[in-house]
Parts: structure tokens; sequence; C-alpha cells
């Protein structure tokens, strides 16, 4: 979930990835999503739409995932592999893409 302050409005994207705004309406508050999200949801003028809480993301420990890099430098992890390309390929087991050599 992503929230920005503007103008004295909340905007929140989503889980589907429309972007909906909170407005306050009087002693409540609303959802102001576009013209979009009602087309594809098919929703008519006083219909009801359920829509899921939004997923926090995790906050990355940026001084965690560095130390984590640095011992697995220290320990030679993925030392065997000569070229990281073809290794790649292999796992994935990539296929040509069409118009690409």
């Amino acid at each position: 979930m992503l929230d920005i302050k503007n103008n004295g409005c909340i905007i929140v994207v989503t889980m589907s990835n429309y972007i909906a705004t909170v407005i306050k309406t009087g002693n409540s508050y609303a959802l102001r999503v576009p013209k979009k999200y009602v087309e594809d949801a098919q929703l008519e003028l006083g219909q009801k739409a359920s829509i899921g809480l939004p997923i926090p993301q995790p906050k990355q420990d940026r001084k965690r995932i560095q130390q984590l890099l640095k011992e697995l430098q220290e320990i030679g992890a993925y030392k065997e592999i000569k070229d990281p390309v073809a290794w790649q390929r292999e796992i994935r087991k990539d296929r040509p893409l069409p118009g690409r050599g």
C-alpha cells in the first residue's frame, strides 16, 4: 500500500493496481476510484463493491541485506558458476523470443 498526502486527501494504491483517493464527506470518508475501476468491475450507481484491505509493503532492512551479501561473498557462495548468464538461462529454461536473436 502506498499512502501519499495530497491537498488534504490521501491517495491509496489498492491491491488491484487501481488508485483510490480517500475523501471526507461530511461525517464519513469515501474512496474515489477511477472510472476505469467502475467499468472493469461492471458496477452501477448505488451498487456496493467489496474491496480487500491493502497489504502493507514490508520494509527492507538495507543493512541486513548488505550483511547477508557480504557473508555470501565470504563463504564463496556461487563461486562454481563460471558463466552467470548461461547459469541463469539454464535455471529459468529460457527460450528464444520472437524477433530477438
